[in-house]
């Protein structure tokens, strides 16, 4: 699964000085000041960082570190190494910059970046500061992180990396910080930004339900009956088996078809609509939160291709199918050399594939609302998941530490229903400028997140104000999602027969009673 994961535009108000207390977190000792007063300051920083210095041209006319983009074709980069000792435990990032003319770049982790890199096991971790575009005067924007007992190597970078603008950064301080149950005394902003974002015409979903879990019993299907579900996202997902050839990823999906038509005889009692998820793509690489990352191989390509065609054979027709997902959260950066937006591709040749068979069951794509185009076809549903701020819903999730709450600061915005709804505008316009029907196939909240009951309510609000269908991540899949447990403190469930998050979703799905 993954966040709706787009740089948002700030609200300004936001951005404000962290002498306040935010989400719980105050700071405490200063570690690392980097303030870029002379060009001495620049010791220990790349070698090449002394051309980005400007005497000066700071927030109080000190010296600043400045990046000019006239191309999207390079990274103008400086980086300094961090000591990881000094660093252990909960620490605050804050930098004051401005910023100006700044444009969206092509992939949502590319811009202007204040970005720690942090090594540990043989793996790395890219935390940074919610980024800004367009113009804006001078802003303080922060970020907490934890950096975990065994971290080998940390590194701070700040550059603009592929993406077009001027960025001026006044300095850079790392401070300690802790837990605190003070209350912030600013008063929560108006999102002046998310008042811009056109509104819904409130007509409601006509789909709503859950992702698939391990259970889809009888038993299970009762149960989601007894709640008014009228949709699952079904995920054929291979979990441990060995598909490394076409061979033997074509038998699984065999495999996974009949045990799909069982779980259709069951919908068909129910009156459940499937949207069929190819969870597990052909060579793919998983990341850890299911993305499929698609590697350079036209073989691994004809075989997505096979497998559509089996799926659109056997299913043509269908009346319970609500659509084909073509393949969950795909990673498409490095897949076709060259192509700037390869997903379009993929899903224009997927797309004539299963037409070639299946005329007029629904396809789903989930694309970069950004830079994909509508596909020439009638039968298109589009699909975000959501999961923002990613700091919130997955927290406590591997080794994400750090606790927000909701509504609240998190990382130097205030997120509440209007946040929920700028960070949704991507989405939104392209519905607007198209006309074409959403599918939110994903969105959730950790059941130990404070304030992940309201999360899910202002969330599902949204999508039936805008008309889009909807799925919960997930029915009985981990019990950290489930709304039948109760997150009790950080990190610990336990089985619950009800829970403020329980009557969220329930209350959701009354409004599909009498709805097929």
């Amino acid at each position: 699964m993954k966040l709706f994961r787009r740089p948002m535009p700030l609200l300004s108000a936001v951005l404000l000085s962290c002498s306040a207390v935010f989400a719980g977190y105050k700071k405490t000792d200063l570690l690392y000041d980097f303030s870029f007063d002379t060009p001495e300051s620049l010791t220990g920083w790349s070698d090449d960082a002394v051309k980005y210095y400007r005497a000066g041209q700071g927030a109080e006319q000190s010296g600043v570190m400045y990046f000019k983009a006239d191309s999207d074709k390079h990274a103008l980069w400086i980086s300094t190494s961090l000591d990881p000792a000094k660093l252990e435990g909960m620490i605050q990032l804050e930098a004051v910059v401005r910023g100006q003319g700044l444009q969206a770049a092509k992939q949502p982790y590319w811009g202007t970046k204040l970005m720690l890199t942090i090594s540990r096991g043989g793996k790395q971790s890219h935390p940074e500061p919610p980024r800004s575009v367009g113009s804006y005067d001078w802003r303080t924007v922060y970020m907490v992180q934890n950096i975990l007992p065994g971290t080998d190597k940390v590194s701070l970078s700040i550059c603009i990396q592929h993406a077009i603008g001027e960025f001026w950064v006044d300095s850079v301080r790392i401070y300690r910080c802790v837990e605190t149950d003070e209350v912030s005394q600013e008063p929560p902003p108006v999102n002046e930004e998310a008042k811009l974002v056109p509104r819904g015409d409130h007509r409601g979903a006509t789909y709503r339900g859950f992702m698939s879990g391990h259970d889809m019993s009888d038993e299970a299907f009762a149960t989601l009956a007894a709640w008014k579900v009228n949709l699952i996202r079904y995920q054929l997902h291979a979990g441990r088996r060995d598909i490394s050839t076409p061979e033997k990823y074509l038998a699984w999906l065999d495999e996974a078809m009949a045990e799909l038509d069982v779980v259709l005889g069951r919908c068909a009692r129910h009156g459940i609509k499937v949207a069929i998820d190819l969870h597990t793509g052909p060579g793919t690489i998983r990341t850890a939160e299911a993305s499929n990352i698609l590697v350079d191989s036209e073989a691994n390509m004809a075989t997505l291709e096979e497998a559509w065609r089996k799926l659109a054979g056997h299913y043509r027709g269908n009346a319970l199918i609500y659509g084909y997902d073509l393949l969950n959260e795909p990673r498409v950066s490095n897949y076709m050399r060259g192509v700037e937006n390869p997903w379009q591709l993929i899903t224009e040749r997927l797309v004539a594939v299963i037409r070639a068979i299946d005329p007029t069951t629904p396809i789903i794509t989930e694309p970069n609302f950004r830079t994909f185009k509508p596909v020439n076809d009638p039968h298109i549903i589009y699909s975000p998941h959501f999961y923002s701020p990613h700091s919130f819903t997955h927290q406590g999730v591997g080794d994400r530490k750090v606790r927000w709450s909701y509504p609240g600061w998190i990382n130097g915005v205030y997120w509440d229903k209007e946040q929920l709804r700028l960070s949704m505008a991507e989405v939104i316009n392209f519905q607007r400028r198209h006309q074409v029907p959403i599918f939110v196939g994903e969105f959730s909240a950790i059941n130990w997140a404070k304030g992940a009951d309201k999360y899910l309510q202002d969330s599902i609000e949204l999508f039936e104000e805008y008309g889009w269908d909807w799925t919960y991540h997930a029915f009985r899949e981990w019990d950290a999602w489930s709304i039948e447990h109760d997150g009790y403190q950080f990190q610990k469930v336990r089985k619950s027969d009800d829970n403020p998050r329980k009557q969220v979703l329930l209350k959701a799905l009354e409004k599909n009673a009498g709805k097929p």
